[in-house]
C-alpha cells in the first residue's frame, strides 16, 4: 500500500462529520490493512487490545488469542513504552491522530521497529476507542543507523572522524554531560611524511591503521579515538579524576607509538607530539577545543617532539602577539620602520674599535620590538629574505659612508638567518650589496649559525665557496650551542668563531664555563680562526678572555649597539677610538 493510500485509510473523520454507521468504514480499513500485512488493531483508552487482524499476529509473531488478552504496551520495548502511553493519552484527549517511531518486543523473527499511527474512533454505539496502524520499518531504521555510524567513522582506520569527536565534545559542552570534566588531546606523528616519501602511501596508510588500533587498545572504553585527517588523531578523555590521570594516558600513548611498526618486512619507528587541553567549565565549541589542543601540540613539537604539552592561556597570548607582529610587519617594511644599529667589536687589551656588527632593530608605535620576537616571525612568513637583503645593502653602504668620512672600520659583521641563507637568491643579494656599495668584499663578515650550515652541508659548502671566491669572510655564530661534530670547521671556508654569550656570562663563576671558553679559544688558534667573544659585560670577563688569548670582544662592557649617527659622534668625541691593523690572520692549512 502506498503511503498516500495508507494515510487515507487511517485518517479519522472530523468530529462534526462522524456518522453512527462509522463501523463499516473501519471494517473496510481493516480489510485493506489485512491484505497489506501491516499492523492493525483497536484498543481501549487504557491500551488493552480489543481487536487485531491475523496479519498483525503474523507480523508480531504472536498468537492472535494472546494479543486479545494483553495490552499494546506489553508488546512495546521498554524504552518506548512511556512515549506510546503518552501517545494514547494525548490522542484520547484531543482526538487528533498521532505518529511515532517505536521499538517493539515482538516474537522471535518479528520486527524491531514500527512506524505507529494512532487515531481516535467511535463505533456505531458511540463507544470511544483508539485505532492503531503500523508498518515494519526495521530495515529502514537499521540502514539509517548504519549510515549514521559510517558518517562518524574514518574509512581508513575505522576510528571516529572529526564529526564524531565534535559530537562527543558537544555532549560535554551543551549536551547530556554538560559541566562534566573532560580533556581533548590532539596528536601528530613526527616524521610521518618521511614514511610516505620513502616507502610510499600504501605503507603510510598501513601505519595509520596500526596507530588507530594501538590507540584504541591503549585508551580502552572510557575514551574516544578519532582521526582528523592526515596523521592527526584526537583522543577524547573523559571521567578523569585529575590532570595526572590524563597525563598517564598520554605517556602510555607516547610509549606505544615508539614501539616498532612492521611495514613491508621492515621495522619502522616513529614518535608523536601531543597537545592536551583540559575543560574549565566554559562552554567552548568543538573548534575552540581542538584549536587549544593544536596550539599545545605545536608547542610540544617546538620543544623537541616525542612529548606532550598542556595548553595554557600563555600560548594564546603568544600567538596573538605573533599575529599582531606579523600584520604590522608588512606595513613596517613599506613605512621604513626597520633600521640598523651598530655594536663595536674591540681588541680586549686596548678597547680600540676594529669592526662593528650590524644589528636589526624595529621601532613600531613608539616601542622597540626585540629581534628575538620579530625575526622568527619574519622567517615564518618569508619576509626575512627581503629584510636580510635590505640589511646587507644598508650595512655595506654604511661602511662605505664611514670610509668617506675618514672613519675606517676594519670590517662589518652581518647576521644571516638560516632561512635567508638557504634561499636561492642569497648569493645574488650578497654580491649586489658589495657591488652597489663599492667596498672590498673581504671587509664583509657574514655570521651564520651552526644549524644553518648543517641543514644541508653539501649545499652550504658550495654556497660558501662561491661567496668566498668573491672575497667574503664567514664566522660561525653562537659557537658551541649547536652541533657536536666539528668536522665542518675544516670542511667550510671559515674565518672566525663567535663564542656564545651564555659561556661568557658564566665563565667568572663557573670552572666548567671557563674550560669550555678556553677549549674554544684553543680550537680557534689551532685552526687559524679569529675568536670573537660576545656578551662581554664586566671587566672580569674581559680580563679572563684577554688572558686566554681571545682575539676580539664585544658587549655592553664597551658599548651597546647604537645608531650610525651616534657611532660617528662617539668617534668624533673620542669615546670610540677606531684602531688600525689586520684582524684576520692567515688561515693555518
Amino acid at each position: 500500500m502506498t503511503a498516500f493510500a495508507f494515510d487515507v485509510a487511517l485518517a479519522p473523520e472530523p468530529a462534526d462529520r462522524r456518522r453512527p454507521d462509522a463501523g463499516p468504514a473501519y471494517g473496510e480499513a481493516l480489510a485493506l490493512l489485512e491484505a497489506s500485512g501491516a499492523l492493525a488493531m483497536r484498543v481501549d483508552m487504557q491500551g488493552r487490545i480489543l481487536e487485531a487482524t491475523e496479519a498483525t499476529a503474523e507480523l508480531l509473531v504472536y498468537p492472535r488469542e494472546y494479543l486479545l488478552r494483553t495490552s499494546i504496551l506489553d508488546i512495546i520495548a521498554l524504552e518506548s513504552r512511556e512515549r506510546v502511553a503518552m501517545l494514547l493519552t494525548c490522542c484520547a484527549q484531543d482526538q487528533t491522530m498521532r505518529r511515532e517511531r517505536v521499538r517493539v518486543a515482538g516474537g522471535i523473527g518479528g520486527p524491531n521497529w514500527l512506524d505507529l499511527r494512532v487515531s481516535y474512533h467511535r463505533d456505531a454505539d458511540d463507544a470511544p476507542s483508539l485505532l492503531l496502524f503500523g508498518q515494519d520499518i526495521t530495515h529502514w531504521v537499521e540502514s539509517e543507523r548504519d549510515l549514521t555510524e559510517r558518517a562518524f567513522l574514518d574509512p581508513l582506520t575505522g576510528v571516529g572522524n572529526r564529526a564524531y569527536i565534535g559530537k562527543r565534545i558537544e555532549e560535554y559542552t551543551s549536551g547530556r554531560r554538560a559541566g562534566q570534566p573532560f580533556a581533548v588531546a590532539l596528536m601528530d606523528l613526527d616524521g610521518f611524511k618521511n614514511v610516505n616519501d620513502s616507502l610510499g602511501h600504501e605503507f603510510g596508510d598501513a601505519l595509520l591503521k596500526e596507530v588507530g588500533t594501538r590507540l584504541q587498545d591503549t585508551v580502552r572504553t572510557r575514551q574516544s579515538v578519532a582521526r582528523l585527517g592526515g596523521d592527526e588523531f584526537v583522543l577524547m578523555l573523559d571521567d578523569m579524576e585529575s590532570e595526572a590521570d590524563a597525563i598517564r594516558i598520554l605517556e602510555r600513548v607516547i610509549h606505544v607509538c615508539r614501539q616498532p611498526f612492521l611495514l613491508g618486512g621492515c621495522q619502522v619507528r616513529i614518535t608523536t607530539s601531543i597537545g592536551l587541553a583540559f575543560s574549565n567549565g566554559s562552554a567552548q565549541s568543538e573548534s575552540q577545543w581542538l584549536r587549544r589542543a593544536d596550539l599545545a601540540m605545536y608547542e610540544a613539537k617546538a620543544l623537541g617532539k616525542n612529548r606532550y604539552c598542556i595548553y595554557s592561556p600563555e600560548l594564546d597570548r603568544r600567538l596573538d602577539e605573533q599575529f599582531q607582529i606579523e600584520q604590522s610587519m608588512f606595513e613596517a617594511v613599506q613605512n621604513g620602520e626597520f633600521l640598523l644599529h651598530y655594536q663595536p667589536i674591540v681588541w680586549p687589551g686596548s678597547g680600540e674599535v676594529c669592526a662593528v656588527e650590524a644589528l636589526m632593530r624595529w621601532e613600531h608605535a613608539g616601542r622597540d620590538i626585540r629581534p628575538d620576537v620579530f625575526i622568527p616571525v619574519a622567517e615564518k612568513n618569508g619576509l626575512i629574505k627581503h629584510l636580510g637583503a635590505w640589511a646587507l645593502r644598508c650595512a655595506c653602504a654604511q661602511l662605505a659612508a664611514w670610509d668617506a668620512l675618514g672613519i675606517h672600520v676594519g670590517h662589518m659583521s652581518v647576521n644571516v638567518s638560516a632561512v635567508q641563507f638557504l634561499h636561492p637568491g642569497f648569493f645574488d643579494s650578497v654580491r649586489n650589496a658589495i657591488q652597489e656599495s663599492g667596498i672590498g668584499a673581504d671587509r664583509l663578515l657574514l655570521e651564520i649559525t651552526e644549524s644553518a650550515l648543517m641543514t644541508d652541508p653539501k649545499a652550504a659548502e658550495e654556497l660558501l665557496l662561491s661567496l668566498r671566491a668573491l672575497g667574503i669572510r664567514f664566522a660561525v655564530d653562537d659557537f658551541g650551542t649547536g652541533y657536536s661534530s666539528l668536522s665542518y670547521l675544516r670542511r667550510f671556508p671559515l674565518s672566525a668563531l663567535k663564542v656564545d654569550r651564555s659561556f661568557v656570562a658564566d665563565m667568572v663563576d663557573s670552572p666548567h664555563a671557563r674550560t669550555i671558553v678556553s677549549a674554544v679559544l684553543s680550537l680557534a688558534r689551532e685552526l687559524g680562526l679569529v675568536a670573537i667573544a660576545e656578551g662581554v659585560e664586566t671587566d672580569a670577563q674581559n680580563k679572563l678572555l684577554a688572558a686566554q688569548g681571545c682575539n676580539l670582544v664585544q658587549g655592553w662592557r664597551f658599548a651597546r649597539a647604537v645608531a650610525a649617527a651616534d657611532f660617528e659622534s662617539a668617534v668624533t668625541d673620542g669615546r670610540f677610538v677606531v684602531g688600525e691593523g689586520e684582524v684576520f690572520a692567515p688561515r693555518v692549512s
